[in-house]
């Protein structure tokens, strides 16, 4: 791997994983009620900031621009899924869905910029790793904590190989013009 494969690589997984670390912080403050609820809110609503950052340089104007605000429009989504969850809202169904197709969207748009990454793949891995949110924020609804244990590190290396998948397309894609 070349110095330039290397920081790209980490420029990804360290946004990936960092995103991964304030939603879980932020479902596991807001199923507990903690003062730290709010906090972990707004980091888990500013992280489009970062992925911005690394994004713009790879793919500028309107087709980083479509990407950022989906991934943005995901965590929101996200955020509003558990704080109607742990309101025992009626809409939570609803919301589950909207942010399930959000995370579809981003695989769409993910395709439309890199003929390297595959629908079949991004829609595979936004899936399990919602379903995997999705579990985790269940259980602590049911008072299983040990399910939040056990997924986590597995949320985490599925981001890991999404950080992964993400920069070999740019790659490729860099490589072929």
């Amino acid at each position: 791997m070349s110095e330039q494969e290397l920081m790209l690589y980490q420029a990804f997984e360290n946004f990936m994983t960092e995103n991964l670390f304030w939603r879980l912080l932020y479902l596991n403050n807001a199923s507990f009620g903690t003062p730290l609820s709010s906090y972990t809110k707004n980091k888990l609503m500013s992280m489009d900031k970062p992925f911005e950052n690394i994004i713009s340089k790879i793919y500028p104007a309107k087709e980083g621009n479509e990407l950022v605000v989906a991934v943005a429009q995901y965590n929101r989504l996200f955020i509003a899924y558990v704080d109607c969850l742990v309101s025992n809202c009626p809409e939570a169904g609803k919301l589950k869905r909207e942010w399930e197709e959000g995370g579809q969207r981003i695989a769409r748009i993910l395709c439309k910029i890199n003929p390297y990454w595959h629908k079949t793949e991004w829609s595979a891995m936004i899936k399990h790793e919602t379903q995997l949110l999705n579990s985790i924020a269940s259980n602590l609804q049911t008072r299983d904590y040990a399910a939040f244990v056990n997924t986590a590190p597995i949320c985490r290396r599925l981001v890991i190989d999404m950080a992964a998948y993400l920069s070999a397309g740019i790659l490729k894609q860099r490589e072929a013009r």
